[in-house]
């Protein structure tokens, strides 16, 4: 199957065709969203099918063991960027838990009420383009400076840090996967019923009621967005928080096999059992109708394109098939100026803002 006319950007006309990519793969082992032959209607998806899917998905995911907990912020910094105005806070997000989110109040502000955006990663820092203790502008890497692009543009900026930075010590011996594994064992060691993936999306969250509380926000211009595991953070937290109204999510891995996904600081194992079905689409389709994007470069491929279209049968309930829409790249890992350039202006059209010219390089 050609990939031409099959990967589009909503209104762009454009038709996005990837030069050197003539199909879409191996045929993925996906189970079906609907039953085969059946095309149920939109009432039957919302009442019984969709609430069905998503008592699966909650039950993988598991829950915490804690139960309230004082939901509260606090203020440990400011500082002033070139464009924006940022707040440093500690968050709490469980009895004994906290985590750091970064707030960026655009200092050009065009648009009433604002846009917002919540944008996950490892570390507030690389996302925001701006290093606070050192006030520094750091240049590296301007293509997933996700935090600042939208900050120029006006949105209203939730940058937070992960787990497990937040959660243990970091070890004597760091390397590879250290720190993600003695966090990972502490979390399920004091929450035997959660998984990693459930903390990195309740964490999320948490950010989203930061940054949903702030005066003159657009709580129907609500983006996550993310790169790596910030893309799949941005992805199943999407999924899962219905405040969210767009997803872009850059080479984060939509399938199981795409990506380490059944290490214990996501799924764990339970990922790789034989009866184990639901896949990235069936999560695609707790976000329909809501309008995601993917940019697709090495975790992320050709058959990619096979999970986004199962889900697109949701999209079609809704009129809106083409609010599930991707650009490959296929150059590795980080994401090509062309293709951030094409989610941003598939984002704008989604959030009916006007064209606008994004900066990318400092």
């Amino acid at each position: 199957m050609s990939i031409q006319g099959v990967i589009a950007v909503n209104g762009l006309s454009a038709q996005l065709s990837v030069p050197g990519i003539t199909d879409l793969g191996e045929p993925q082992p996906i189970e079906p969203i609907f039953p085969e032959g059946s095309e149920p209607s939109r009432a039957e998806w919302e009442q019984t099918l969709r609430p069905a899917l998503l008592e699966r998905w909650l039950e993988v995911i598991g829950e915490p063991s804690f139960g309230e907990f004082k939901r509260e912020v606090e203020i440990m910094g400011q500082f002033e960027a070139p464009w924006a105005r940022g707040t440093v806070y500690r968050q709490r997000t469980g009895p004994e838990q906290w985590q750091q989110v970064v707030l960026l109040d655009p200092v050009h502000m065009p648009i009433s009420p604002r846009p917002a955006a919540v944008v996950p990663f490892y570390h507030p820092e690389t996302m925001m383009a701006f290093d606070p203790g050192q006030g520094a502008v750091l240049t590296e890497r301007p293509n997933v400076q996700f935090a600042r692009h939208l900050a120029e543009q006006g949105y209203v900026v939730a940058c937070m840090e992960a787990f497990p930075y937040n959660t243990v010590p970091e070890p004597e011996v760091s390397t590879g996967f250290a720190w993600w594994r003695a966090a990972a064992e502490k979390l399920l060691a004091d929450n035997p019923r959660w998984t990693g993936i459930g903390k990195l999306v309740w964490d999320a969250s948490r950010a989203v009621d930061l940054l949903l509380a702030q005066p003159n926000v657009d709580h129907e211009r609500v983006l996550a967005i993310g790169h790596s595991l910030g893309g799949k953070m941005a992805f199943y937290t999407t999924a899962f928080d219905d405040r969210i109204t767009a997803c872009i999510s850059s080479d984060f891995g939509i399938a199981w096999s795409f990506t380490n996904w059944e290490t214990p600081w996501y799924f764990g194992q339970q990922v790789q059992r034989e009866d184990f079905t639901l896949n990235g689409h069936h999560a695609l389709a707790l976000i329909a109708p809501r309008s995601f994007f993917l940019i697709a470069g090495e975790a992320d491929r050709p058959e990619s394109w096979q999970y986004i279209r199962e889900a697109q049968r949701v999209y079609r309930l809704y009129g809106r098939e083409q609010a599930a829409g991707c650009f490959m790249h296929m150059t590795g890992h980080q994401p090509t100026e062309e293709s951030i350039r094409a989610a941003y202006a598939w984002l704008d059209e989604q959030f009916g803002l006007p064209a606008r010219e994004w900066r990318l390089a400092l």
